[in-house]
């Protein structure tokens, strides 16, 4: 976490100084640090990943139930980043369409635990 903060602050601050001279620049730089950013959290997703699928293995719990879990949790981290980078670049309406993508995406992922969800339900009446 200390190192995203650090990249983020200085990419920040190095924004600020590029902006009135270079602002494209400093969208390429946001863009630049965001992905480093994501690239050190994907390793804290690996090992939250294993964990989880360590204690759910532990608990009995099938990948079927926490797969779908995981999956919008990806999927909602890529799109809320990736919004926020268009409203950086001044794309709102971009923005606004990747939010609804992301959260139809999310939903998508959600959809085997409803379906066991409705099954249960279905099979106890």
């Amino acid at each position: 976490m200390w190192k995203a903060a650090a990249l983020g602050v200085a990419a920040a601050l190095l924004g600020l100084l590029l902006q009135k001279a270079e602002p494209a620049h400093t969208l390429l730089l946001g863009l630049a640090a965001a992905g480093a950013v994501l690239t050190l959290t994907l390793e804290l997703f690996r090992e939250l990943r294993d964990v989880f699928g360590d204690l759910c293995r532990e608990a009995g719990l099938s990948a079927a139930l926490t797969l779908p879990v995981l999956k919008s949790l990806g999927i909602t981290v890529v799109g809320r980043s990736s919004a926020a980078l268009c409203r950086d670049a001044g794309q709102s309406a971009a923005a606004s369409a990747l939010e609804t993508c992301t959260a139809a995406a999310a939903l998508y992922a959600a959809l085997p635990l409803v379906k066991l969800t409705v099954s249960l339900l279905s099979f106890g009446s």
